[in-house]
């Protein structure tokens, strides 16, 4: 499923009333939208601006999305969107980054960052009654960077060693060589993170240059999602941001993609559990074969699916396929990964022939079906997040160029049977793919991991105390708990279950999620340490009604996403909601557990416990127990492939 896809749907009296008090007597504003719960316009100076109120807390996410990347970024510089994202924090004329680090502490929101290949995000979390000091700070970083070689050295400094850290991770190296292999010619052939080489060439002035050059508000999109009134939050919007003058924007960069040459790459890596994977170039948002291209994407990671088959079967620990898009163009690839024994090849070679067969044969039209349904309830669920909500909207509006989120839930419900054969026709071309492999050859040295990419949080744990400016100082003096919108109903069952539910109208879904106290440390008998591993994998494969094709089919039916064991959720819509209770009762009381699905995750978990008693990860966290607890303690027990081997299927249905 794709993460970006959300749908607002249409809950809000409209309010364009108020607007057009904003298009006759405001200078530069413009009533535009009138979709009800979200309110539109445009400054003078090119800003666009988005408002969509969510009452879920009492809280305003602020998004400024700035329309440039790495893909703007300087010949030999790829990394400048990236570095300029940087020093954004170390201030600007009037708002140093003390004062920056201080307001962010004391507001008690979330400030973050996020640099992309097409776009530059900026966010603030904070109380909805101190929306105006985040809009503040907006309005004085975009309209100057402090001018300082001193900074760019220092900062200089840790963005290179976030390279260093990436450039660590095998898993970031084949990432860099499928984006080379796949994009080979164009912005997208490299990631917006940067090279050690072009920051050292990398200067103050080019990085004030890039700002004063992108960062104007004609290139820019402000989403503001919450608890927010419109009419005063135009008002100050126009007060502090409509006197930034406009800029005059350079071309976009031009794309020109050459064929994909086929091939497959090698890599080792530190990880408990190997990777194979089969890489496609797919279409970009802007393309007509988006929405179609989403659902093929999730039709080839079916639970139900051929792909999937490989986990039951025993031929990998994990198989799925993602489609992750950038505005021109996307990557669409098959996962599987594999113990540290197995054969790679075999199951490259597996995925090859289940791909073409879906090209070939075509898929099948009730996923096609069940898949359209979870991607619309998706964008449901969405609505139950203001900072998700707000991100949501940045990547439809600032990101995609549609109107609204609205607009993919309606491509999606376009989709036939035919589109997604077509496409996959068209994209998933064998002598165009790129494979690769990523063969566990675990170092035994205790170094604790880092993933790579994402945004970077720039909110202190730490902040000094400096003096603010006064614009700032009456809302950081000013300590006021907002009422709590929280009501929930506490219910104790006969059986002794508690029941928490807290009652809400933003969306149509509902979301369960529940837990069963336990601990495997303490309950697990001796010598039978990974039981509860296994039985937590095989609550999976059905109920003692439901086989695990049925099970999964019963959930696709109703479009919910569902997961039993010690800890459980339900995500469905409430007109399904009884449908979904009853699904996942039967499967988090009466699973199947079937002695032959143990018997193939036994040798699967074992070889994966090999493998992961070796990793960094465990070395690090086995070297800290051993530091902090006593030689006994229950904390110490480990899970090992002797202990796995010898448990038996009667242990599965007695420790449930």
């Amino acid at each position: 499923m794709r993460k970006k896809l959300n749908h607002y749907v249409k809950y809000w009296k409209s309010l364009a009333g108020i607007f057009a008090m904003f298009a006759t007597g405001s200078a530069g504003l413009a009533a535009v939208d009138p979709e009800p719960g979200v309110s539109r316009a445009t400054l003078s100076n090119g800003l666009q601006v988005i408002i969509v109120q969510n009452p879920l807390a009492p809280v305003a996410a602020v998004m400024f999305n700035y329309k440039v990347g790495s893909d703007e970024a300087p010949g030999g510089f790829p990394g400048t969107a990236h570095a300029l994202e940087h020093m954004m924090f170390r201030g600007s004329p009037g708002l140093s980054a003390g004062q920056l680090a201080d307001l962010s502490a004391e507001l008690g929101g979330d400030s973050n960052a996020d640099t992309q290949q097409a776009i530059t995000q900026y966010f603030f979390t904070v109380p909805a009654e101190d929306l105006e000091v985040a809009l503040r700070i907006e309005a004085i970083r975009m309209r100057a960077l402090l001018k300082s070689e001193k900074l760019w050295d220092q900062e200089r400094g840790a963005i290179e060693q976030e390279v260093a850290q990436d450039l660590s991770n095998p898993e970031y190296l084949f990432y860099m060589r499928l984006l080379e292999a796949l994009f080979k010619g164009t912005p997208y052939e490299h990631d917006a993170l940067g090279t050690r080489p072009s920051f050292d060439k990398t200067t103050d002035a080019m990085l004030r240059k890039f700002h004063d050059t992108w960062y104007v508000p004609n290139n820019a999109v402000l989403i503001i999602v919450g608890d927010v009134p419109v009419a005063p939050t135009l008002d100050k919007i126009q007060r502090l941001l409509a006197g930034i003058p406009p800029g005059k924007l350079p071309p976009r960069p031009e794309f020109h993609f050459e064929p994909v040459k086929p091939q497959t790459l090698r890599f080792e890596t530190d990880m408990p559990q190997g990777m194979a994977v089969l890489a496609f170039r797919f279409p970009g948002a802007d393309s007509p074969d988006f929405a179609a291209a989403q659902i093929l994407g999730d039709v080839l990671s079916s639970e139900r699916g051929k792909l999937y088959a490989l986990v039951p079967e025993g031929k990998a620990l994990s198989a799925s396929f993602s489609y992750d898009a950038l505005p021109r163009a996307g990557i669409g690839y098959a996962a599987g990964n594999f113990p540290a024994e197995a054969d790679a090849e075999a199951l490259l070679n597996r995925m090859r022939a289940i791909v073409a067969a879906e090209v070939t044969k075509g898929v099948m039209a009730d996923l096609v079906e069940a898949a359209k349904r979870l991607e619309v309830a998706n964008a449901e669920f969405q609505r139950n997040s203001v900072l998700g909500l707000a991100m949501e909207w940045s990547q439809a509006v600032a990101v995609e160029g549609r109107q609204s989120p609205d607009e993919d839930v309606a491509a999606i419900e376009r989709v036939t049977v035919a589109d997604v054969n077509r496409v996959a026709r068209k994209y998933l071309v064998r002598d165009e793919a790129v494979a690769a492999i990523l063969t566990p050859q675990p170092s035994g040295k205790p170094v604790a991991p880092k993933g790579f990419g994402g945004s970077e949080s720039f909110t202190p744990t730490h902040a000094k105390a400096v003096k603010l400016p006064a614009w700032a100082e009456t809302v950081v003096n000013r300590l006021e708990v907002p009422p709590s919108t929280l009501h929930p109903v506490v219910t104790n069952l006969p059986n002794g279950l508690r029941v928490i539910v807290q009652p809400e109208s933003i969306s149509d879904g509902v979301t369960v999620l529940g837990g069963v106290k336990s601990n495997p440390n303490l309950q697990t008998p001796a010598g039978k340490e990974g039981l509860s591993m296994v039985l937590e994998q095989l609550f999976s494969y059905g109920t003692k009604s439901l086989d695990r094709l049925a099970f999964q089919k019963a959930l696709d039916d109703i479009g919910a996403l569902e997961s039993a064991g010690t800890n459980f959720t339900l995500q469905v819509l409430s007109a399904q909601f009884e449908r979904g209770v009853q699904l996942l009762a039967d499967n988090e009381l009466s699973p199947a557990l079937p002695e032959e699905a143990f018997k193939t995750l036994q040798p699967e978990l074992a070889a994966g416990v090999a493998g992961e008693i070796q990793s960094p990860s465990f070395l690090v966290g086995r070297a800290l127990r051993a530091d902090l607890f006593p030689p006994h303690d229950p904390v110490q027990r480990e899970a090992k492939p002797a202990t796995i081997n010898a448990l038996g299927i009667r242990s599965q249905t007695c420790h449930h």
